[in-house]
C-alpha cells in the first residue's frame, strides 16, 4: 500500500502574556482571535531593565516574584508555529526566536508560547525605591516608552506582583503625583539631562 501525503496536524496556538504584550501585541494583533484570563504558571517580578522601555523595569520570570493574572492570546487557526514564534520574537525585540519557549499551562489544550527574557537586575536594584528611581529616570519629554508607563499599563491590566504596590507608591512619591499618568506627565517636563539607559540590549 502506497504512502498518502497528509498535512501534519498542529495544535492550536496561544501566547501567554503578562506584560506590555497584553495591551500592545504589535504584528500579532490581527492574528489574535480572543484573549482569555490566565494565571502564569511561574513567578513574575520587575527584574529586568529594558532598552525598549528606555531602561525602565519590566516584568520577567523571577523566583522572588509570584504568579500573576495575565492572559492567553488565542491565535488564528491558520498560523503556523514557526511564524508565530518569529512574530513574537520580533515583537519582543529579539534577533531570533531562540528566546521563545513553550510553556505548559494547566488545563490548556493549546500549544502555549511565551517570551523568556533574562532578568538583569540584582536584588539591591529590585527594592521599590530602586525600581522607582529607574522608572523615573526613564521618562523623557519626547514621549518615548518608559518604566512609569509600563507600570501603569500592567496595573491597569490587573497584573500585580509582590512589589507592585510599593513600587507604584515610590514612583508617586518621587513625582509628587496622585496617579501614574500624572507622574509621567510631570516627569516629562523639561529637566536636566541624565539617568535612564538600559543594562543590556534585549527588550
Amino acid at each position: 500500500m502506497g504512502l498518502v501525503a497528509r498535512p501534519v496536524s498542529q495544535r492550536p496556538l496561544a501566547v501567554l502574556a503578562y506584560g506590555s504584550l497584553l495591551h500592545s501585541p504589535g504584528a500579532l494583533g490581527p492574528l489574535i482571535t480572543d484573549v482569555v484570563p490566565c494565571r502564569t504558571p511561574f513567578p513574575v517580578e520587575y527584574g529586568r531593565a529594558s532598552q525598549r522601555w528606555n531602561g525602565g523595569p519590566v516584568l520577567v520570570p523571577h523566583p522572588s516574584g509570584a504568579p500573576v493574572d495575565g492572559g492567553l492570546l488565542l491565535l488564528a487557526a491558520h498560523l503556523e508555529l514557526g511564524e508565530a514564534a518569529d512574530l513574537l520574537a520580533e515583537r519582543e525585540g529579539l534577533l531570533s526566536a531562540r528566546g521563545i519557549l513553550q510553556v505548559e499551562v494547566p488545563g490548556q489544550e493549546r500549544l502555549v508560547l511565551t517570551c523568556s527574557l533574562p532578568r538583569n537586575l540584582p536584588a539591591p536594584d529590585m527594592t521599590p525605591g530602586a525600581l522607582a528611581r529607574r522608572a523615573v529616570a526613564s521618562v523623557h519629554a519626547d514621549g518615548r516608552r518608559n518604566g512609569v508607563r509600563y507600570l501603569a499599563a500592567a496595573l491597569d491590566s490587573g497584573v500585580v506582583t509582590p512589589r507592585s504596590a510599593a513600587y507604584r507608591d515610590a514612583v508617586l512619591e518621587a513625582a509628587g503625583a496622585a496617579s501614574l499618568d500624572e507622574a509621567e506627565r510631570l516627569l516629562a517636563l523639561p529637566r536636566s539631562e541624565g539617568g535612564g539607559g538600559a543594562v543590556d540590549g534585549l527588550g
